[in-house]
């Protein structure tokens, strides 16, 4: 009789053998994961990046009094009590100023209509004005040696007039240098999305896409990565028979943790490549989506310098959000009149992605939340 040899379908990865609870996950985290370097970048491209030091103001601004409006300089003292019922008589007649102007006499600017010209040379007041009314005091805008923002300040569009206005042409900051592998066909739909969440982080992202399911060169993959602050690695960290994403960062580098109680996303890990820290991910939506809000932005505030955003809105339930004890269970928010409805994230349709503002987490002791409770959702898009 012929003896038919047994096919081994055993998965690469090793078992879950703990569930590590989410707290101390990121306290892990906090331990793997430093600030990256810092860079000088132009100006006009800094907008999202962080801040890598204080800036501070290099001289006071303005240099000198200037006009804040169009009109006529004036000694505030010289045109006092002047009104139409009795005017003042400005001799000579006072120099015309235009916004951004220095002052070239005067602590005051008095709008074009209140000056009147009766005689060549002689004009008068009807109106008066305060001592700094439309000026621009030397330092007002800010003096010289002062903080204009701190280290760790996400840039936005409106800094950047007030930095160009102090001189500035170019800024240091931190971008996060991240790898982004893709070890699977189920996380390769999502890469775009990881990437542009990424690039809306601050971070400047590369990604490399080895064939699925090759342990081999998925573990040559993450020996490549010594170049990057973070690897985060999407799909393949479950017992699926390609699976591999485990196994391979441990051919090559360190697990320190395989296994959260977060759902959904439990399957997630993290390890290091020499001094590199990776982080592996689900490749399914739910728990790619569960690891970036809870995992990915913690790091990428670690690494960047700062506290991730936590924007939050307090919002009442419509109805329970019932949870697995042990577990972080995220739910999505979508708005019901001036209410939310929760949904699990874990069972969440494309309908419900699509719809939902923002997400909360249920603690593990919790078997939920009752309807009419308050939550504070953490709104999408927060850094």
């Amino acid at each position: 009789m012929q003896h038919i040899g047994r096919v081994n379908h055993s998965p690469a990865n090793p078992r879950v053998q703990r569930l590590t609870p989410l707290t101390d996950a990121l306290s892990l985290l906090s331990v793997m994961v430093g600030r990256c370097r810092t860079t000088e970048c132009s100006l006009t491209d800094a907008v999202g990046f962080v801040l890598g030091s204080d800036l501070r103001a290099s001289a006071n601004l303005p240099t000198q009094a200037i006009a804040h409006a169009d009109g006529w300089a004036v000694s505030a003292d010289a045109v006092l009590g002047a009104s139409v019922y009795g005017t003042v008589p400005l001799i000579p007649p006072p120099p015309r100023v235009d916004a951004g102007d220095p002052m070239p006499i005067g602590d005051a600017v008095l709008m074009p209509d209140i000056v009147t010209f009766v005689a060549p040379g002689v004009a008068e007041a009807i109106g008066s004005a305060v001592s700094g009314e439309g000026v621009r005091r030397r330092g007002q805008d800010i003096a010289a040696g002062v903080r204009i923002l701190p280290e760790g300040t996400r840039l936005e569009p409106r800094h950047l007039g007030i930095l160009k206005a102090c001189g500035f042409e170019t800024v240091p900051v931190r971008v996060p240098r991240i790898r982004l592998v893709v070890t699977s066909t189920a996380a390769a739909a999502h890469s775009d999305m990881v990437r542009a969440w990424l690039n809306a982080f601050g971070a400047d992202v590369t990604e490399i896409s080895p064939a699925p399911g090759n342990r081999a060169e998925l573990a040559l993959c993450f020996r490549r990565s010594a170049d990057a602050d973070l690897i985060i690695s999407l799909g393949g960290t479950g017992q699926g028979r390609k699976d591999c994403t485990v196994a391979a960062l441990g051919d090559v580098g360190s697990i320190a943790l395989h296994g959260v109680a977060l759902r959904p996303g439990a399957g997630i890990a993290f390890g290091q490549v020499g001094t590199t820290p990776v982080m592996l991910f689900p490749g399914e939506i739910d728990g790619l989506l569960a690891a970036f809000l809870v995992v990915a932005v913690e790091a990428l505030g670690l690494l960047a310098g700062i506290r991730p955003g936590v924007a939050s809105a307090p919002v009442r339930l419509t109805e329970k959000a019932s949870s697995t004890v042990g577990f972080h269970e995220l739910f999505l928010g979508i708005p019901d009149n001036d209410a939310i409805r929760p949904i699990p994230l874990a069972e969440a349709g494309f309908e419900a992605l699509a719809r939902a503002t923002g997400w909360f987490l249920v603690p593990p002791a919790s078997e939920g939340l009752a309807a009419g409770e308050i939550v504070h959702l953490r709104l999408f898009g927060a850094k």
